[in-house]
């Protein structure tokens, strides 16, 4: 065969090589692309009791948010937000997890406090993780009774909870690029809409977070008409990173 000829019949393997080649860079992209993972965190611990769906009345452990955690950092995640609607010394269960996406994966770890103060026995327990990967995130204000030593004044690092002003459109990423789970382990576009049908997107007992993400069907999004700064913005990482990126 000659020299012509071997490259005349090699255009349809390097046709079919391109291809494929697209092919795969075409599938890249689809990819879900995370930056935030969003959880909020009641009755003491992290658990989940979704009342419509299969995990009725079914606590989440220890290691199915390890897992959560794992999911969310594979798709990209890099913060990891958890707003607590109770004291944080009293949510034992969630500590390892915090120190597990922080070690394992490098992710950042916001402590949304929601409660009315920060006690001596909270600090204690923030100071088990990585203070140079940890934010405690609150209202101005709102920590103002608790009473930091020295080294803690220069060790914890607080930034507030609404950096944005109420009534606005919000500077955020987006819902897109993150995943919100409420107290009960329900899975909705950010928490601006939590509770609300339109927005629901599952459990996070019924498929991977891969799936939920890529899912076309559901939710990726907030209607402009109600897509405005509400105290549910608090903590909320798409938008926090935005003002506190440099920061980081």
């Amino acid at each position: 065969m000659t020299a012509t000829g071997r490259e005349l019949f090699g255009l349809p393997q390097k046709f079919k090589r391109k291809v494929r080649e697209c092919v795969k860079e075409g599938e890249k992209k689809k990819e879900p692309e995370v930056s935030f993972l969003w959880a909020c965190v009641g009755d003491g611990k992290l658990k989940a009791t979704a009342g419509e769906q299969k995990a009725e009345q079914q606590s989440l452990s220890q290691q199915e948010w390890l897992t959560v955690v794992d999911e969310a950092a594979s798709l990209g995640a890099d913060w990891f937000v958890l707003s607590f609607m109770v004291s944080l010394s009293s949510c034992d269960d969630i500590w390892e997890v915090c120190k597990w996406a922080q070690d394992t994966h490098g992710m950042m770890v916001g402590l949304h406090v929601k409660t009315e103060k920060l006690t001596r026995r909270d600090v204690d327990k923030i100071k088990l993780l990585d203070l140079k990967q940890t934010r405690v995130l609150a209202r101005d204000g709102a920590l103002s009774r608790v009473k930091l030593k020295e080294d803690e004044k220069k060790e914890l690092i607080i930034w507030r909870a609404n950096p944005q002003e109420e009534g606005v459109p919000p500077n955020c990423q987006g819902p897109t690029r993150m995943i919100f789970v409420n107290a009960q382990g329900v899975l909705y576009t950010c928490g601006l809409v939590e509770g609300d049908a339109d927005y629901h997107m599952g459990h996070i007992l019924d498929k991977k977070l891969k799936g939920v993400m890529a899912d076309a069907n559901l939710p990726h999004h907030v209607h402009e008409e109600i897509h405005y700064v509400t105290p549910e913005c608090d903590a909320c990482p798409a938008l926090i990173a935005n003002y506190f990126k440099k920061n980081k």
